[in-house]
């Protein structure tokens, strides 16, 4: 995707309270005038963060697509293309974040909705939508300068450096619900914005389902062979199932299941733990697909194998391509009466 020519064709910034507080919305009836500068500084704001951005999501509704208020809106700003459309439909998208500021924790913020030109996307010029939410502002000092001094006053406002929320939403693929890219930083206390304000659903490539078996794996790690086995052999899948994906330009399910499970009863319970959490991968475990060596390496450097003790020790062990669990042994003191773990190496690393 190439940004460099891009250019605003529209831009408004509305106010959203919250209406569990039962704050107000301020809409703006006129567009914002935007010279060159002003533009560099915006288009850098709205566009920068999702220049790394892989994953694509699309706009979603469970029974028909046009009930989805962002995907009515967004199209009718597309098709009329013009000033007097594009503010109307902007106050409505406001309108509609609203009803959703619900959360005790959504704070009063600007509401940024801009339509930008000029998007080269895979060899076609088409425009966009960005819809924006500022939340916290930060403090900055303005500088004054007469013909006697310089001098500095705070001042408050929006980080141009740091975007909080935001979703671009790509004027491609408009049956299937638009190519959507999307920001949420506080999404852990606010999917407000991505599953009911937007209501998005991930674009289903071999990205998605690269992660959707990577959290398979981990959650099955973590909810079953965390309570029902030992940790070597909590660590030891870990440690080969990453490899396995690491090793692979695809997924099989019959040549991942072979590699993996040398045990029949952890095999089985794999498979059981799926079916019964199926809803919460969104992904067919028997598909073949490509594998995203990029997320892989990505999910690598979270898993971390933890080992708690009750002596106020931790122990934190990496994963090992070579060596997985080789190099720490469990055992058990008879004259303590205490389990111990001996650990194996050549040199400590300053």
């Amino acid at each position: 995707m190439d940004f460099s020519q891009s250019k605003i064709k529209h831009l408004i910034i509305h106010e959203i309270g919250n209406k569990l507080r039962d704050e107000k919305v301020f809409f703006s009836e006129t567009l914002q005038k935007v010279d060159a500068n002003l533009e560099n500084i915006l288009l850098n704001y709205f566009l920068k963060s999702f220049l790394t951005q892989k994953d694509f999501y699309h706009l979603n509704h469970n029974s028909d697509l046009n009930l989805n208020e962002i995907y009515s809106y967004s199209k009718n700003i597309f098709t009329k293309n013009d000033e007097v459309t594009f503010i109307k439909t902007s106050q409505n998208i406001a309108k509609h974040l609203y009803e959703y500021s619900l959360h005790p924790k959504i704070a009063r913020g600007e509401l940024i909705i801009v339509q930008i030109s000029n998007i080269i996307y895979n060899d076609k010029t088409i425009d966009l939508i960005g819809i924006f939410k500022s939340e916290n502002k930060d403090s900055f000092l303005k500088v004054i300068k007469d013909e006697k001094a310089i001098k500095v006053k705070d001042d408050i406002g929006i980080n141009v450096s740091k975007l909080e929320k935001g979703c671009l939403l790509l004027n491609t693929n408009v049956l299937d619900g638009y190519l959507v890219l999307n920001i949420d930083n506080n999404n852990q206390t606010t999917d407000y914005w991505t599953n009911k304000f937007l209501n998005l659903k991930p674009i289903d490539n071999d990205i998605h389902k690269t992660k959707e078996i990577i959290k398979l794996c981990k959650n099955f790690s973590n909810d079953v062979l965390s309570s029902q086995y030992d940790t070597d052999t909590k660590f030891t899948f870990n440690n080969d199932y990453i490899n396995y994906f690491e090793d692979n330009d695809s997924y099989d399910i019959d040549e991942f299941t072979d590699t993996l499970f040398k045990d029949d009863k952890i095999k089985k319970a794999f498979f059981e733990y799926h079916e019964s959490n199926e809803e919460s991968f969104d992904f067919n475990i028997y598909d073949k697909f490509e594998l995203s060596q990029s997320d892989i390496q990505r999910e690598k450097k979270k898993i971390k194998n933890i080992i708690k003790l009750d002596t106020k020790l931790e122990l934190k062990v990496l994963l090992d391509r070579d060596n997985g669990t080789k190099n720490i042994e469990k055992g058990f003191d008879e004259e303590r009466g205490m389990y111990f773990y001996k650990i194996y190496f050549n040199e400590e690393i300053k």
